[in-house]
């Protein structure tokens, strides 16, 4: 099988797992009906991924890659507070817009056992590339990638109240705004020390 027929099969299968979820959440999502839609043998399903939450950890990381290339958000404003307020507006409106799919996904990446891990590698190393660049305004260094990490440790933590406790949109919008905001001005705070530090 060709490397493109591969991949043409995999988003296929990606596009057939987020209608379920975005329909009807994580529940709804069972391997039989994803093979079924993909028009495929649940056996080919298993070959390229062996669980659900394989399926549903990848879907993540597609809709991160899917954000990032939407735009360029290393322009979207002056600062890094704004930048990322910007990449959090778009995500609070895709939640607004298919819930029951950022739940399935949510769901899949915090509770996905070991065998999971390269998905689950991979979806963060895409969800903290897209907040470094956001956070640097350009490429980012070491530092831009530990404060993107500290962000989606946030993220997730809010996502994870939304999951469990039904927290609002809206208040989860509030409490990453105000979260991220301290961890990127206490790092404002940071380099303007060091700043002073240099001329003095």
């Amino acid at each position: 099988m060709s490397v493109v027929r591969t991949g043409r099969r995999r988003d296929e299968i990606l596009d057939c797992a987020a209608a379920i979820a975005t329909e009807g959440g994580y529940d709804a999502v069972k391997m039989r009906a994803v093979a079924d839609d993909a028009g495929i043998a649940v056996g080919t399903l298993y070959r390229y991924f062996p669980t659900k939450p394989h399926v549903l950890v990848a879907v993540l990381a597609r809709e991160f890659e899917r954000l990032g290339a939407e735009e360029d958000w290393t322009v979207t404003a002056d600062s890094p507070q704004l930048r990322v307020a910007h990449v959090n507006a778009r995500l609070h409106k895709e939640l607004r817009c298919r819930p029951a799919l950022t739940e399935a996904v949510t769901r899949a990446f915090v509770f996905a056992d070991g065998s999971t891990s390269f998905e689950v590698d991979r979806a963060a190393a895409v969800i903290e590339r897209l907040l470094a660049l956001a956070i640097a305004g350009g490429e980012p260094n070491p530092r831009h990638h530990q404060l993107a990490s500290l962000v989606v440790d946030v993220w997730l933590s809010s996502l994870i109240a939304w999951v469990r406790h039904g927290t609002s949109a809206e208040d989860l919008a509030v409490r990453l705004e105000r979260s991220v905001g301290l961890i990127l001005d206490g790092e404002n705070a940071a380099a303007n020390a060091q700043t002073l530090e240099s001329i003095q």
